[in-house]
């Protein structure tokens, strides 16, 4: 019992811990790239009090002796910036400058000359003190890669992951919804030829009261064919197929919806199955016209595209209320719906038809209002008849 209650909470800090380590890889990097710079600060400041400590003997030899020496300055009369350390308020000052694309280590020293007190100022190539920082800088860098890369392969882990219990999860629904569909088709069938048998042996005013039973048996043998549809899709059974016979088809199944469909007349074949084209292409136009409000003037437009770099793109284009962002990341999650009837699995339904003919469902909201929906087929052979 224990074990099982932390098991989520397991689940939940793993991922957690396993992100924190690059994280604290970088860190780790980042604070000794710092403490080797500072590291160099002391070693730069070394390197001038010992060049310093050379002035009073030999300071005419010092360029010549120092490479890393890129500059010496003698100031011999006081100056207002460096009061200070004229009148020994300060023992040395230091500063970083850039002249062009070299970093100079300045410092400032006073000493004392048979003339009396000189200030020098000194410049040493920073560069020289490199050595210090360039493991703990190439450290940082390959810590930042590496950890970049395994916060990637995590990320990764984690979405292949999450796709595989959402698959597992579909499938599943699948073998759920072909199971139910089973058990319902055959006492549905039961109910609907008792009830037709009844309604034919009624009088007319008694018959009006099975209609009812009439209709919603029909609606529940189309749940029992979408969750068949949905939990066994059919596999394709390609031809050469004419765009004109889709179009019939298409035109006779709609003829009822109540909204003007236009669908577009070419002289196209290709190969594919038609009856499962003809299908998807029947749940889009529907779709379509069940989002058009009861006020407005339905048009359902499908049109045909076709090309030698294209392959056949198919698009069902409506002027109904569309839908809103919060759906958009929704449309494809089975028993979904934003209508008041329906079982959600409409466009699910229509993207699987589409992937077993080969192709892509896209939907995008048109401005304005409405839903355009394309079916792609790439690299299928198609001829211009």
């Amino acid at each position: 019992m224990v074990t099982s209650r932390l098991q989520p909470l397991v689940r939940m800090l793993l991922p957690l811990a396993v992100a924190l380590m690059p994280v604290a890889w970088i860190v780790t990097s980042i604070r000794t790239w710092q403490a080797m710079g500072e590291q160099r600060v002391v070693y730069l400041r070394h390197r001038a009090a010992m060049i310093a400590g050379r002035l009073e003997t030999v300071p005419d030899e010092l360029m010549e002796q120092e490479p890393g020496l890129a500059g010496l300055v003698f100031y011999v009369n006081e100056t207002p910036e460096l009061s200070g350390l004229w009148n020994g308020q300060e023992l040395f000052r230091t500063e970083t400058v850039r002249t062009g694309e070299r970093e100079l280590f300045r410092a400032y020293v006073p000493f004392h000359r048979q003339e009396g007190l000189r200030i020098a100022r000194i410049d040493l190539d920073a560069s020289e003190a490199d050595f210090l920082v360039a493991h703990a800088r190439n450290g940082l860098v390959i810590a930042c890669i590496g950890s970049t890369a395994w916060l990637g392969m995590l990320a990764y882990a984690m979405r292949a992951q999450r796709r595989q219990a959402e698959l597992a999860h579909m499938a599943e629904l699948g073998k759920m919804s072909a199971v139910l569909a089973h058990e319902i088709r055959n006492p549905l069938g039961t109910i609907k030829g008792f009830t037709q048998l009844l309604a034919e042996r009624l009088g007319a005013a008694h018959r009006e009261l099975l209609e009812p039973i009439l209709s919603e048996t029909s609606r529940l043998e189309q749940l029992v064919r979408d969750l068949l549809l949905y939990g066994r899709p059919p596999a394709a059974r390609e031809r050469e197929c004419q765009w004109a016979e889709v179009r019939a088809g298409l035109l006779v199944r709609m003829r009822q919806s109540g909204a003007r469909v236009e669908c577009e007349s070419r002289a196209v074949s290709w190969k594919t199955d038609p009856e499962l084209l003809l299908q998807a292409l029947v749940n889009l136009a529907q779709n379509a016209v069940e989002s058009i409000p009861a006020e407005r003037e339905g048009v359902v437009r499908v049109s045909l595209e076709s090309g030698a770099h294209l392959g056949i793109a198919i698009a069902v284009t409506d002027n109904g209320i569309g839908f809103s962002d919060e759906a958009r990341g929704r449309l494809f999650e089975p028993f979904f719906t934003t209508k008041a009837t329906g079982t959600g699995l409409g466009l699910v339904i229509t993207r699987k038809l589409t992937e077993s003919l080969g192709g892509t469902l896209e939907l995008t909201a048109v401005e304005g209002g409405g839903t355009r929906a394309v079916l792609r087929f790439r690299e299928r052979s198609w001829n211009a008849c």
